[in-house]
């Protein structure tokens, strides 16, 4: 008897522990700041909550999980205990599989909690997985179950005007401690320029843009809530709801499975249709461009040795590959098809027209000869005039490719085309290429032309140089919007050059640097900054990436201001003369614009193999850390503090 109740005691006990613990499979969650990081369960007990993490990131890199680490619920804090399988805030690199699982470990929550939010840090790309449902009911949106009306889309003829779209939005769900951000790029077809814009997602979700067009066309959003493109039409207004608890979801390897929550994005007002179906629907893009590295790795590989016709067979077969792909999609509509394929064969001409370049660089690759190194035995690949017969089918001559922005990428590569296959003797000088243009076209008509004469005409002003009235008069001769339109960018260029005059806070060539050897060169700039640490930012004036970073490091400057830091900024002769010297009024430091000889000596000295790239000098004038891409705001800051401590 004594036994029976023995072991009936041990059986209450047992079922006692268990039932002190509760495992949550794979819960739903409402909305996150990143994809890296995905809860597999949640073991709830007495004693601790613990996460299951998966984490999904590039192979041979690393993500961090900061010490910092919290549980929020119902207003109170849970601070993380440990890791296990991770050690907190240190490097954890990710291995070959790109896969890595861990635990993090909590301190008990109280019972009956029915959501949390797990906050790594309030730092910019902090991990964040707000209202992860612990009672097992599936994420929610305010949108869940709202449907686009069934609208077919129509693909009007853009016609150029002049005028502002109106971009106005919310995102369901919005918490403000989110801190949802975006970029947008609106690309000026008149002078092949693009002009940038920070998307500022209010408190309660909203957000609005002003766009200035010259037609209807695209918009590119890169962001935390959009990855895509929007149209527009000059002088109307487009309304966006987007829908982020289901993007999030859609996301998610552990729950892209579930029941959807509606679609991702509904608009109203112009081109309301097509975005619609352009942002829900499953076909986003089509390209012939390699999607991974390993893929572009291969691409170097398969056309290293190619000749041309072999080159031009090898992009003509992924297009065909990739046009298949977009015929098997039978949903779409044929104003969606239509854009979608003439992107499509606007990429598969920029691949064709960068055969010179691609081959060279796929065999240095390949053969592991660094950029600088000389190679006597390599033919460059230069086709003849026959080579560029694919352009009268793929390059879009009318209207239509208004609705594509990037098309100032082809039309510079069409630009800087060398039809003839001869040698050009002038360096840096590209000829006007328009009548070898024509022979291959067949017509010197169209809209492609236009744009062409027209961002001729529009040099000056991408260089911050006046327009005279003669040469606005002739962009009149091809549109009366394009004659009103280059007069507004003139006289903005006009009131930034006198702005301009009245700004501080930059020093030009405080050392003359005209008369200096190369090899002396850097030594010569560097020495009155002796006692200083210097931040170094190789840069240049048409590089996005490079005045992407300026702005996440202006914060960071502000913080030594009146502090032994110098900020030297150098730039090369790609960097148009006029358009240096109207952007550095805008960049606190010191500034100089180098010879095509000096900057090639300094890249090499130093490896700088693109830009941006940065290097921070100690107060010796030691280079001690060099960087390819920024670094982020906090890292520059913790570069230059270690340097300046010493």
């Amino acid at each position: 008897m004594k036994q029976i109740l023995s072991l009936l005691l041990l059986l209450l006990c047992c079922t006692g522990l268990q039932a002190q613990e509760r495992v949550v499979e794979q819960p739903a969650f409402d909305a996150w700041s990143s994809t890296t990081l995905e809860i597999d369960k949640i073991a709830l007990s007495d004693t601790a909550t613990v996460f299951y993490i998966d984490a999904y990131f590039h192979p041979k890199y690393w993500i961090r999980v900061a010490k910092e680490t919290y549980l929020q619920a119902d207003g109170k804090q849970y601070p993380i205990r440990n890791g296990v399988g991770i050690e907190l805030s240190a490097e954890h690199w990710m291995p070959e599989s790109g896969t890595s699982s861990f635990q993090l470990v909590f301190p008990p929550l109280p019972k009956g909690t029915k959501t949390v939010d797990f906050i790594e840090g309030n730092d910019e790309g902090a991990f964040k997985i707000w209202n992860i449902h612990l009672d097992g009911s599936p994420a929610s949106s305010p949108l869940a179950g709202k449907k686009n009306p069934k609208e077919t889309p129509v693909l009007e003829k853009p016609e150029f005007k002049i005028g502002t779209a109106v971009l106005n939005g919310h995102i369901a769900g919005y918490k403000p401690e989110m801190e949802l951000k975006g970029r947008a790029w609106a690309f000026n077809m008149l002078t092949g320029g693009t002009d940038e814009y920070n998307i500022a997602v209010q408190p309660d979700g909203n957000f609005k843009l002003e766009v200035p067009l010259y037609h209807p066309t695209n918009l590119n959003i890169v962001g935390d809530f959009m990855n895509g493109q929007i149209y527009l039409k000059p002088g109307e207004t487009t309304t966006v709801e987007v829908n982020f608890p289901e993007l999030c979801r859609a996301k998610s390897k552990k729950q892209q499975d579930k029941p959807s929550l509606g679609e991702k994005y509904y608009f109203t007002g112009a081109f309301a249709a097509l975005n619609n179906e352009a942002c829900n629907s499953s076909l986003s893009f089509v390209s012939v461009s390699p999607r991974t590295q390993d893929e572009y790795m291969q691409m170097f590989v398969d056309i290293s040795a190619m000749n041309a016709d072999q080159f031009k067979a090898y992009w003509m077969d992924r297009y065909q590959k990739e046009k298949a792909t977009l015929d098997s999609h039978t949903e779409l509509s044929d104003a969606y098809r239509t854009l979608l394929l003439n992107s499509l064969n606007k990429d598969l001409a920029e691949q064709l027209f960068g055969i010179t370049n691609m081959t060279e660089y796929a065999y240095r690759t390949v053969n592991k000869i660094p950029r600088d190194s000389v190679m006597t035995d390599y033919k460059k690949v230069v086709p003849t005039i026959e080579y560029y017969n694919f352009i009268p089918e793929f390059i879009c001559n009318n209207p239509f490719m208004l609705y594509d922005g990037t098309s100032i990428y082809l039309i510079s590569y069409i630009q800087y085309a060398n039809f003839t296959g001869e040698e050009r003797t002038v360096k840096g000088e590209v000829p006007d290429n328009t009548a070898d243009l024509v022979k291959v076209m067949g017509t010197d008509k169209g809209t492609l032309f236009d744009l062409l004469a027209a961002q001729r005409l529009a040099k000056p002003i991408k260089e911050f140089q006046p327009l005279s009235d003669e040469e606005i008069a002739e962009a009149g001769k091809i549109s009366p919007v394009f004659r009103e339109a280059f007069a507004q960018m003139n006289n903005k260029v006009k009131q930034l050059i006198e702005e301009n005059k009245k700004k501080s806070g930059y020093t030009v060539n405080r050392v003359n640097i005209a008369e200096i050897p190369a090899e002396e060169l850097f030594n010569a700039i560097t020495t009155p900054y002796r006692g200083k640490v210097v931040f170094v930012d190789f840069w240049a004036t048409w590089c996005g990436p490079c005045k992407a970073a300026m702005k996440q490091s202006e914060p960071v400057k502000k913080d030594f201001v009146g502090k032994d830091v110098v900020f030297l900024y150098l730039a090369g002769e790609n960097s148009p003369k006029g358009t240096w010297e109207q952007m550095i009024p805008d960049i606190k430091g010191e500034h100089y614009r180098m010879t095509d000889a000096q900057w090639t000596y300094i890249c090499n000295k130093f490896g700088v193999q693109g830009v941006p790239s940065y290097m921070v000098i100690a107060k010796d004038g030691t280079p001690k850390h060099f960087q390819v891409g920024f670094m982020g705001a906090e890292k520059m800051k913790e570069m230059i503090t270690e340097e300046l401590e010493k």
